[in-house]
């Protein structure tokens, strides 16, 4: 009973949708206006009446075009350009369609204030502009999107599995539907249970979170503002993350409730960083406990070495940091290798091993020829001897692309009762 579409599991139907209408992300586009004039301060001030005009207009405007898509007002952040406002339109499918389907709201708003085209990409380009410089203020939805949000917000157990409402949010506050255009948009999480990628993720996006509040505190209140950014869609991407390990511990009696993150306006690094701790203790009670040791150390390699295995953060690493850390990331690194091999070899002296375990092998004997001479016949200390002639550089490189792809395959999953349908 692992997957809520099981017509057997006794919660389907009670338990919040994915996504059904799901389009490719590169198929989203996303076009961005500057909008009025520079701002003198990173103070958040007023929306301007026309801005809030466009918002009451352009969800009922573009459900009637038979759209599906978004709007969202942001601040400008960047440390070296003046702050101002930015309103972005995502709309699943082409900019001529964006366009028309949001015409007659803009065209309003075109009259009151200056709008100058800042950017036009897909989903995926325009997603880490806005982590590094977009502090959202007013984000809606429509069409498929809209339809999605409002079985999420409105679900009678909302609080249980959704952070933002379990910290007191109302549904329409920002922060509330931000996490929402990850889970709309993003890479899905938890499907059949859950794997060992799955829990180095949530073990990243844990470590992560911990860096930029240290950074928030180091860099004080003039640096904030520049940072804010990395905060907020981080803490909307990891509530977005932590929906389906909720959801799956309604299902385990007996387990404590899911502590919620801290996202109200006046918080500190300290009382974020609290919550983050929380949130990590919760975790590992529930699902990394001894009984899965293989999800316990990927979790732990997670939150210890969130700055290397995160691609975000490796850009703020000092070229002598990267020896330490790799040597941080080492053990990890050969301890999932080892555990991987040991039940690959297994299973091939078992004849059990499936054509894609196989082929994985022959792969990663081919980037690590130290692997090569193991058989089916090797030992847990034939493993570790070959695993040890393997160079930090080499197995560093090695790690995100074939090692934690093999280990997936052959560690073994989290089966949940309980799972989105």
């Amino acid at each position: 009973m692992s997957d809520a579409r099981n017509s057997a599991n006794q919660y389907s139907g009670f338990l919040p949708p994915r996504f059904a209408e799901r389009p490719d992300a590169d198929d989203v586009t996303v076009k961005t206006w500057t909008v009025g004039d520079a701002l003198g301060d990173h103070s958040v001030p007023e929306i301007p009446p026309a801005l809030s005009l466009f918002f009451d207009l352009v969800a009922p405007s573009a459900e009637r075009a038979g759209a599906s898509g978004f709007a969202m007002l942001w601040l400008d952040r960047h440390p070296h350009e003046q702050p101002g406002w930015r309103l972005s339109v995502g709309h699943v499918g082409s900019v001529d369609d964006l366009e028309q389907a949001v015409a007659k709201p803009l065209a309003r708003l075109v009259g009151t204030m200056s709008l100058a085209e800042f950017e036009t990409e897909n989903w995926h380009a325009t997603r880490p502009l806005w982590r590094k410089r977009a502090e959202p203020v007013r984000l809606v939805f429509w069409g498929a999107f809209a339809r999605h949000a409002r079985a999420l917000l409105a679900h009678g157990d909302g609080a249980s599995f959704y952070q933002p409402l379990g910290a007191g949010l109302r549904s329409d506050h920002v922060a509330a539907s931000l996490p929402l255009l990850e889970d709309m948009l993003g890479d899905p999480l938890l499907i059949g249970g859950m794997g060992f990628e799955d829990a180095l993720r949530l073990g990243v996006a844990l470590g992560r979170a911990h860096l930029i509040e240290s950074w928030i505190e180091a860099g004080g209140a003039e640096k904030e503002p520049y940072f804010r950014p990395m905060r907020i869609w981080h803490q909307a991407w990891l509530a977005n993350v932590l929906i389906d390990p909720a959801v799956a511990s309604l299902a385990m009696p007996g387990q404590p409730p899911m502590p919620a993150l801290d996202f109200r306006a006046e918080s500190t690094p300290d009382g974020r960083r609290k919550s983050l701790d929380d949130l990590s203790s919760w975790l590992t009670t529930v699902f990394f406990t001894d009984q899965h040791p293989a999800l316990r150390n990927a979790f732990v390699a997670g939150v210890q070495n969130a700055v290397w295995l995160d691609s975000d953060l490796q850009q703020y690493l000092q070229p002598q940091q990267r020896a330490e850390i790799l040597q941080g990331l080492m053990p990890y690194c050969r301890w999932f290798l080892a555990m991987a091999l040991y039940n690959h070899l297994g299973n091939l002296a078992a004849g059990n091993a499936r054509q894609d375990q196989i082929a994985f092998y022959a792969t990663l004997v081919d980037a690590l020829p130290e692997l090569a001479p193991l058989g089916e016949l090797a030992t847990r200390r034939d493993i570790e001897l070959h695993i040890i002639r393997i160079d930090a550089a080499r197995a560093a490189s090695a790690l995100d692309t074939l090692v934690l792809p093999f280990c997936d395959l052959l560690m073994p999953r989290l089966q949940f009762d309980a799972a989105r349908a």
